[in-house]
């Protein structure tokens, strides 16, 4: 079995488009929203196992409690086991009249397909078939046996998948973990993540009576009537300082903080990415003015406490003279180890409490838990020596941490998950937005990127 060439893959895998668009055209036109569509979501996972069927694999549906699993495994008798983590439920369309087209019809417009998981996470399902479908074709036989786990609850938090990873172990035993889609792309920088932080989501709530008004009430009466506006301003002052410490109690005491090797993988760094946030987002300076490894340590290691909506009292275009009965507060909390949802509620509560604030209520929503594989994994560091040669001389970075969450916590104690992009891949892609888009060429290249490595974690020793 010959090794691939990757300039002979690309030209391959662009031989590819039109088969990974018919896929991608078959799911994305389900309304896949967890779990408002729970009939489309079914036709989804069916339409998964049929076109996975049709590929070769052993394909079958899961059921949970919430919304179906779809399994798919090819096993050629290989000695190492390559997974797939993806998700087939997709964000709300949002605002129609904001569209182009249907967000449910995959559109191809000059360079981009259009419709909802273009990009998250339709498209990379079918590069990751597409590119392992590549690999079979060029090196006749597969060089390792290939599992897909594909949900329909990760944008409602994964809720029921562990149901799934429970009673399947052995399924989940693996040499390698691609997580949601794996690429890189020539000349365009790119990062290799192995790990996500965890997310906690709380609503804060100051309302009604005996502490609030059972109304709002005129504001001439606002010497006698408690204003629940300020109250819950008043308990939000208590969480963080104007640097940015967090101060609830016992919150820093869970916080692993980073080893040498984290802070060597970040003094290895290529690229500022001080400059890239306040380029992409219009800003004159960042958060506290941080940069390089002081900003990366917070980025990648360090946890965060987010406002992230306040609601109280009248919001109209004319004039009211009110105080208001009720306001609540969202605030998302980005979770490292060993930080977890049910401890940050703990303390939360525990903090409002000792500061005088029992009467604001705290609800916690389904959150998820922080994970992270080893940054020398032999599977983490063969794909980014592999995206390194594809890449130069553009940058590839290793990130051990990024902000965003998931359900790896269920996946990593069975094998080492690496998510890889390039930013050529992500740029204008209207994520979780009206339009959301893939760019064609990124396609291909993912397509061709799985197919090498495929190739090159048979040759892992």
């Amino acid at each position: 079995m010959s090794d691939l060439v990757y300039t002979q893959v690309v030209e391959k895998a662009s031989r590819y488009q039109a088969k990974s668009l018919e896929f991608l055209g078959k799911i994305i036109q389900f309304p896949t929203v967890s779990p408002r569509d729970k009939d489309g979501l079914r036709a989804c996972a069916e339409e998964l196992v049929k076109q996975f069927e049709k590929s070769g694999f052993e394909a079958s549906i899961f059921d949970t409690t919430g919304d179906p699993v779809v399994t798919a495994e090819k096993n050629v008798g290989a000695k190492k086991n390559l997974l797939f983590y993806h998700h087939y439920d997709v964000q709300p369309e949002g605002p129609l009249e904001l569209w182009d087209s249907s967000p449910w019809k995959m559109e191809v417009r000059g360079d981009r397909v259009y419709g909802r998981g273009a990009v998250d996470d339709k498209g990379p399902i079918a590069a990751s078939l597409m590119g392992i479908m590549l690999a079979e074709e060029m090196l006749e036989q597969l060089p390792v046996n290939v599992r897909f786990v594909i949900e329909g609850e990760e944008e409602a938090g994964s809720i029921s998948l562990h149901e799934f990873t429970e009673t399947n172990r052995d399924f989940l035993s693996a040499e390698g973990l691609v997580w949601e889609g794996i690429s890189s792309m020539p000349n365009s920088p790119a990062e290799i993540i192995c790990g996500v932080k965890g997310d906690a989501y709380f609503e804060f709530r100051a309302s009604g009576p005996p502490n609030f008004p059972r109304t709002d009430v005129h504001s001439g009466e606002a010497s006698c009537v408690p204003n629940a506006a300020w109250r819950l301003i008043w308990a939000l002052n208590t969480l963080k300082d104007k640097h940015e410490n967090i101060l609830v109690e016992g919150f820093q005491d869970e916080v692993v903080q980073p080893s040498d090797e984290d802070i060597a993988v970040l003094a290895e760094y290529e690229g500022d990415y001080a400059k890239r946030i306040m380029d992409d987002y219009d800003l004159g300076r960042t958060l506290l003015d941080r940069k390089g490894i002081e900003l990366l340590k917070h980025l990648y290691f360090m946890p965060t406490l987010t406002i992230s909506g306040l609601t109280s009292g009248y919001q109209g275009t004319e004039d009211m003279t009110i105080v208001p009965s009720s306001a609540s507060a969202k605030l998302d909390v980005r979770l490292v180890p060993d930080l977890t949802p049910e401890k940050v509620h703990e303390l939360l509560k525990a903090h409002l409490a000792k500061k005088g604030y029992e009467d604001i209520e705290v609800k916690m929503s389904p959150g998820y838990m922080p994970s992270r594989s080893r940054i020398n994994d032999p599977f983490i560091r063969m794909v980014h020596e592999l995206s390194k040669e594809v890449v130069a001389p553009a940058p590839s970075n290793i990130v051990p941490m990024v902000g965003g969450s998931g359900p790896a916590h269920l996946f990593t104690p069975y094998a080492p998950m690496c998510m890889a992009y390039s930013y050529s891949d992500i740029q204008h892609t209207n994520g979780h937005a009206p339009n959301e888009n893939a760019w064609l060429p990124s396609l291909i290249y993912n397509v061709a990127f799985i197919a090498m490595v495929a190739d090159r974690m048979s040759k892992i020793p």
